[in-house]
């Protein structure tokens, strides 16, 4: 897995995208016809669209759920208040806007994932 930074405040979705897909971000950007903020519906569209199997929906982290799949996008409530999209892949956080990250994520609370069911 290769980290791909956003390219504005707004494109963490499109760089989780990118990172999954090993695609241009640009390239991901033109297709889903957005560089501004996404919804799940928009990154489970293009997942879909790139052919890529991934979990039916969003699930919330619970004491039924209390961890993410190995390999998935995550919505985070960051410190500073707003959401935001990161990877997780085989324990690592590659996060578009704060890098590569091992270890404790500190840069705020995951509260849900999307299950991808393929390697890259």
């Amino acid at each position: 897995m290769n980290l791909v930074k956003q390219i504005n405040f707004t494109s963490c979705g499109q760089a989780c995208i990118a990172m999954i897909a090993d695609k241009p971000i640009e390239k991901v950007i033109e297709d889903m016809k957005t560089d501004g903020p996404t919804s799940i519906g928009q990154l489970i569209d293009i997942l879909d669209k790139y052919g890529i199997p991934h979990a039916e929906r969003n699930t919330r982290i619970s004491r039924k759920n209390p961890e993410p799949y190995p390999f998935s996008i995550l919505t985070v409530h960051t410190n500073e208040g707003y959401t935001h999209w990161t990877l997780l892949y085989n324990g690592k956080y590659y996060d578009p806007e704060f890098g590569l990250i091992e270890g404790e994520y500190t840069y705020g609370r995951i509260t849900s994932f999307l299950g991808i069911y393929t390697a890259n």
